[in-house]
């Protein structure tokens, strides 16, 4: 029987934590393989800004093999529907997935996790800054070893490395050259100028979700619109938008737009909240929360007070009707 791990995630991009954890499961999970698993269009989480063959070269500068099914399989990509479409192509072999403690704390909310667990074993590593809170669905199934069977719930040494996507990818905006990034994945994201960053020091535009969220807000004449990128100091979310409309029904359209904008780059909300009285309407998509309010609720509430210490994005230019590039940047 072969043991194969199967380490997923968007890898936008790949980083040291990854190859970490990698280094710790092949040995403690004594595997005959590891596996990165890319993912297509995760249901939760919008690919900021690699489509699935750019994130694929990325991956492909390390030394572990790529599975590119997901990046391949057309709509959300869901771990269930991996593992049926890997049992079915390699039926001798047997499978864990591995993670850190922030995505198992989750998996409870995972598309059929009974399923999931009929296939698979789960390898746990405890991630910094998140306590090791295994949900109902695993608590009850912790063994000291894998043995190869599904449905065992494994805990791996922690990696010991707090390293995020989302401030790789700021650091890369500004021209820095992170550290947490593998030499030979960060030469080439500079030799093929990824990131819209040549690591001279090129400003990195918005991401395509956030820019179609400013888009949606000033089709539907939307102002004071503010972004700030909150990852490390909101421990729910990575991203706010905040946005004011001049009615109750403006600001059901102005939350009509941007569900349809990011709806179609295959997001949709985890929850939308306040569509009754419509002086405040939240859309949440996991790490991104968009707050359309009438200016009276946003001075009272003062939410981007309370996370001032966001860092907060600049907005891509407006383009007037009539207005060349030349005169856009005049103003």
């Amino acid at each position: 029987m072969k043991r194969v791990g199967l380490l997923g995630g968007t890898f936008n991009p790949p980083h040291a934590g990854h190859l970490k954890l990698a280094e710790i499961a092949v040995p403690a999970l004594g595997l005959d393989e590891l596996r990165l698993v890319p993912a297509g269009i995760p249901p939760h989480k919008a690919l900021p800004d690699r489509d699935g063959p750019a994130r694929l070269r990325l991956l492909r500068e390390l030394p572990y093999a790529v599975e590119t099914l997901e990046v391949e399989r057309e709509g959300a990509s869901y771990t269930v529907d991996t593992l049926e479409a890997l049992c079915a192509r390699e039926p001798g072999s047997a499978w864990i997935l591995v993670m850190g403690s922030d995505q198992a704390e989750g998996f409870g909310t995972w598309r059929r996790p009974d399923l999931i667990l009929e296939r698979a074993s789960i390898a746990v590593s405890p991630r910094p800054g998140f306590e090791l809170r295994l949900p109902p669905e695993l608590r009850d199934r912790v063994t000291p070893a894998w043995s190869g069977a599904p449905g065992e719930v494994v805990i791996l040494p922690g990696t010991g490395m707090d390293v995020a996507s989302t401030d790789l990818r700021a650091a890369l905006g500004r021209g820095s050259r992170p550290p947490g990034i593998p030499p030979q994945v960060l030469a080439y994201i500079c030799q093929e100028n990824q990131y819209r960053n040549d690591c001279l020091g090129e400003r990195m535009t918005l991401e395509p979700r956030l820019a179609s969220v400013v888009e949606a807000a000033r089709s539907k004449k939307a102002f004071r619109i503010r972004l700030f990128d909150v990852t490390g100091i909101a421990s729910f979310t990575d991203t706010f938008a905040f946005m004011s409309g001049g009615s109750d029904r403006q600001n059901r359209a102005i939350a009509d737009a941007v569900e349809e904008n990011l709806k179609a780059l295959g997001v949709r909300p985890l929850s939308r909240e306040g569509e009754q009285n419509g002086n405040w309407i939240l859309l949440d998509f996991g790490d991104l929360i968009v707050h359309v309010m009438d200016e009276d609720t946003r001075g009272f509430y003062n939410l981007e007070g309370l996370w001032k210490d966001g860092r907060e994005l600049e907005l891509p230019a407006e383009i007037l009707p009539g207005a060349s590039t030349n005169e856009q940047r005049e103003h």
